[in-house]
Formats: structure tokens, sequence, C-alpha cells
């Protein structure tokens, strides 16, 4: 699993508010109130520059109070909504979504690269008996999932090195999860030969997911993808499903470019 880079190893030219993402970050990954001490223990910080970023926090709404730790206030989603609501290729790929003629019956996701993880932004719920659930806004590694594979195969081969050699260790959530750096290259090099990216229960027994990285000047890198039982991943199927997710991302990309163009005049 990804390492966060120790607070000591980061400069920057406001410290204060570094430390506040990094605890917001901490306080993201975890289910449970997290307490001073654990938290200070995750960032290496004093147990009193806690507490302090963590008053001013929940003052703020960021955070809130739950026992003797903190989890994420509600301004935090107020503030994710703000950002979906603003941005058009969130609000274009649920109304496109909606529309593709096989993909539409199913879980389909919109998802950036950052760093080694990707980040979900949109959702498309389908209209299977078994809804798969995926939350806007959670963070996955990006070597388990068909979203992260399609977009590291679309970068360029220096930059996807890179990235890699900063994963630490590989994270192992199933079974089918690879287990060397070895195999994560080999089935990135696959991904990028084939046009999209696979994960066969690498991320959860039974699931599989396919994405196409969005063509053209993203950044950062985007994606779709669609999410099935594994059993009704047939052949046939799993090619109608890829040719809705390429009409997807070739108009999500127009979209792209159109406002790429009326920005520059």
């Amino acid at each position: 699993m990804n390492e966060v880079r120790s607070l000591r190893e980061v400069e920057s030219r406001s410290p204060a508010v570094t430390r506040a993402v990094a605890v917001l970050e901490e306080v993201a990954r975890s289910r449970d109130p997290l307490g001073v001490s654990a938290l200070a223990r995750r960032l290496g910080l004093a147990k009193s520059t806690i507490a302090n970023l963590c008053t001013a926090l929940e003052t703020t709404g960021m955070v809130r109070r739950v026992g003797d730790g903190w989890l994420l206030g509600y301004k935090i989603y107020e503030l994710g909504e703000q950002f979906r609501a603003g941005t058009d290729l969130v609000a274009e790929f649920e109304r496109l979504a909606a529309r593709l003629p096989v993909a539409s019956a199913e879980t389909l996701l919109l998802a950036v690269l950052d760093g080694t993880e990707v980040v979900y932004l949109g959702r498309h719920g389908g209209r299977q008996p078994v809804r798969l659930a995926c939350d806007t806004g959670l963070r996955m590694p990006a070597v388990v999932t068909a979203l992260g594979k399609a977009m590291l195969a679309q970068l360029p081969w220096r930059e996807c090195e890179s990235r890699l050699k900063s994963i630490r260790e590989l994270p192992m959530r199933t079974e089918s999860s690879h287990t060397t750096i070895a195999a994560v290259r080999a089935d990135i090099e696959e991904a990028r030969c084939r046009g999209y990216g696979i994960d066969n229960g690498e991320n959860i027994e039974g699931i599989s997911c396919f994405s196409v990285a969005i063509p053209g000047r993203m950044e950062p890198p985007t994606a779709v993808s669609v999410t099935l039982l594994s059993s009704r991943a047939t052949p046939e199927h799993t090619a109608a499903l890829v040719a809705d997710l390429n009409v997807l991302a070739g108009e999500l990309s127009r979209l792209v470019d159109l406002e790429h163009r009326e920005r520059s005049r």
C-alpha cells in the first residue's frame, strides 16, 4: 500500500496549512474517529500541534468531534457537492452515462489519477438488481483498479515508471492482486496495447471492471469505467460495454477540448 510522505519530508511555504490538510487526509482514511494520540503518531507531530489543528478545523466545520476523536465534518460534504455542481465534466458524465445503450444498465464511474491512487468523481448507479457501492470521493490504489491501469497506461512511459517506483508496498486486496511490480508493469502494458484496463477480481472478489482513459489533454489523467459481477462479464457483453465506454470517453474528451478552446479566446 502507498505510504503517505512524512510531513518532515514535505517542503511548504505554509506549514500550518500543510499540516491541516494532512490531518484531514488522515481522518478521511479512517472510518472510526481518530484521537490526538493516533493522529500525532501517524503524522509525526506533537500532540499539542494536533490538538490545535483539530480545534481550528472543528471551528470551521471541516472535522467534527465524536467521543474522544474526530471524523470529517459536514463542511467537507458541502464543498464536495459545490465542486460537483461547478464541474461540467461530472454533470456531462452523468448525463451521457444514462444514455448508453448497454452500459447504462451497469455501475459506471468517472475518476482521476492522483499519484498512484484513483479518486472517484462521478457515479452512475445503473439498473441491476445488485448495485455495486462505490462512493464519490473515495480513493483506491491505482494498481488494483481498471481505472488506475487505464490511466497509467495513457501516461508517457517515464512518468508511469516514476509513479510505479514510488509504491513501497503493493496492496493485496484479494488473492488475484498482483504480488510484484513486474506483474503490474506487464498488466499496464497489456492495457496500453488493448486500449482499456481490466480488473478481474483484484480489488473485490467476484467483481470485474473495465476502464477507458479519456483521450486528449486531460490534467489530471481521467477515465471512465464499468463495474459488474464477474459471472456476467461474458466476452460478448464485455465487448459491448467497452464499446460504450469508448463512446463515453470520446464525448467527454470533446467537452474538454471545447472548454480549452473557450478559455483560450
